[in-house]
């Protein structure tokens, strides 16, 4: 009888401990998987922006019923437009740029400067040079089975490629009335790549880390089933110190649970906080930011947000390597929060690219803060070995407005706005955008 409750007791034992590793094990994963579905979300979001940034230029061109620019060298009018040119009073060739056209124009430029890759295209072009490959012809025959659907996504190796809907309106007929388009048709749509190459490395990251902490873990319950086992044993064996072993083992569980728990932590701080700067990351960001920006219109406290972008950054890490820019981007971080509140929270949203979100600050008290960071950053010379390199940032300022912003995301939407004016007027400036 005696050995039947022994047996009983261990199986017991072994029973909670693996079910608690097993809890743990199981939260560890979803844990991941968040983070990676986040992160996609992330990327999704991002390009949305960026095809919304682009329909918005498209439907101002729309309005105007088109614009008239004067032609340069040997530029030719669209030979695929009707109307496309006419002539100023004193000669001068004007040639037509319907949407289309300058979106197309837009995206070369893009293509040409930056990692992000636009083109707009469709299953039936007027222009071949707007010929769909594989990942557009798929998207765009998606939209047509899916008349509701307005985006389409799908990885690459180097890309993450997002194709977004564009519908037949009153100022699509004038050019493509004889394709037979109906206003609200989907005649193409817009691609907008962006590279993952930061995504891939979080993404290794966290797997990394999960794949750590999971053989610790485990480590962990199998040394404590072994202690546990010896100390049972021990107790049968010796009647006598039953409750002095009982205490043993009840403190050797407990220390092992505490440092399950400090792993778990450890955790939770690795999926939150930016490896590289030691900041928060997007993911911190966008949960605290969405209670703080909750809490500020219920209360109508005053709620500003700082997107900085380091300028010339991709030059830095061509001119002077990768190790150098992680270096720039640690002291940047590094500077700036140092000298914002403890109760302002700064994270790091993309490769160069910081937000700050302003608690209780108006746009005074914002552009203040955001002229003084700016400043702080131009006159701090980074030295490298004998090299002084000139690090400066660019900014953009929104707040929160009580009466139209419905999401974090709004104010986001005019920072980021704001930030490309900057960027595109000088760099190293600080501007502010108004809802």
């Amino acid at each position: 009888m005696r050995s039947f409750s022994k047996t009983n007791f261990i199986f017991f034992f072994v029973f909670i401990i693996v079910s608690g590793t097993t809890s743990l094990l199981y939260y560890i994963n979803v844990s991941k998987i968040d983070y990676i579905n986040l992160s996609k979300k992330s990327l999704k979001q991002e390009a949305i922006a960026l095809f919304n940034n682009m329909v918005h230029t498209r439907s101002w061109n729309a309005e105007h019923g088109g614009v008239y620019v004067i032609a340069k060298g040997s530029e030719k009018p669209n030979k695929y437009l009707k109307d496309n040119y006419t002539y100023t009073k004193d000669g001068d060739l004007l040639i037509k740029i319907n949407p289309a056209w300058m979106t197309r124009q837009i995206s070369e430029i893009a293509n040409k400067n930056s990692e992000y890759k636009y083109k707009i295209t469709s299953l039936n072009p007027i222009n071949p040079g707007n010929k769909p490959d594989e990942f557009e012809i798929e998207a765009l025959r998606f939209f047509e089975s899916n008349k509701n659907m307005r985006y389409y996504t799908k990885f690459s190796n180097e890309n993450f490629n997002f194709m977004g809907s564009l519908e037949i309106k009153g100022s699509c007929l004038e050019c493509h009335v004889n394709q037979g388009y109906k206003l609200g048709d989907i005649r193409g749509g817009l691609r907008v790549s962006i590279p993952i190459y930061n995504y891939n490395q979080k993404i290794a990251l966290i797997k990394s880390s999960n794949l750590y902490i999971t053989l610790i873990v485990v480590f962990i319950a199998i040394i404590v089933l072994i202690i546990g086992i010896y100390f049972i044993n021990s107790i049968y064996r010796r009647q006598k110190n039953i409750e002095k072993l009982n205490m043993v083992l009840e403190k050797k569980v407990k220390q092992r649970t505490k440092e399950l728990e400090q792993n778990v932590q450890k955790l939770h701080e690795m999926a939150t906080m930016d490896f590289l700067t030691q900041v928060p990351n997007r993911r911190y960001f966008f949960d605290l930011s969405n209670k703080l920006f909750s809490l500020a219109k219920r209360d109508k406290t005053e709620l500003s947000l700082l997107m900085i972008d380091i300028d010339f950054f991709k030059k830095i890490n061509d001119e002077h390597g990768h190790f150098v820019g992680d270096e720039v981007l640690k002291l940047v971080s590094k500077k700036i929060q140092t000298n914002i509140r403890t109760s302002d929270i700064l994270a790091r949203v993309g490769g160069e690219e910081f937000v700050v979100l302003l608690n209780e600050t108006g746009k005074e008290g914002a552009t203040t803060i955001a002229e003084k960071l700016r400043q702080i950053v131009e006159n701090t010379t980074f030295t490298y070995g004998n090299e002084k390199i000139k690090v400066t940032i660019s900014i953009g300022i929104s707040v929160l407005s009580f009466l139209s912003d419905e999401t974090i995301d709004d104010i986001l939407h005019r920072a980021d706005e704001a930030l490309y004016i900057s960027k595109h007027s000088g760099r190293n400036k600080v501007t502010f955008k108004e809802v």
